[in-house]
């Protein structure tokens, strides 16, 4: 499934965190959005991990599962990205 995933973090170490665990299995196309490819077990992993480093009350973490009809719908202004999500450079 391809997930946009996107956070708001108050605190800068946590987000640093964050943005770093994100990394490993997902590409940032903006500072605190990402795209990833996550299998169900890769998601609950992923899922798990990050409800660790959250503060409940003041963070806020979303995953937006979208359809492959979703996902030709985007429409991207500005500069695009060199690569995406699937390509085989980018390991989930």
């Amino acid at each position: 499934m391809f997930y946009l995933i996107c956070y708001d973090i108050v605190d800068d170490r946590r987000r640093q965190r964050v943005a770093k665990l994100l990394e490993t299995c997902a590409v940032r196309v903006q500072k605190s959005v990402f795209e990833a490819v996550l299998d169900e077990k890769q998601y609950e992993q992923l899922h798990n991990r990050l409800l660790k480093l959250l503060n409940k009350r003041e963070d806020q973490l979303r995953f937006y599962p979208l359809s492959a009809h979703s996902r030709e719908k985007v429409n991207i202004l500005g500069i695009q990205p060199q690569f995406t999500v699937d390509d085989p450079a980018i390991i989930a």
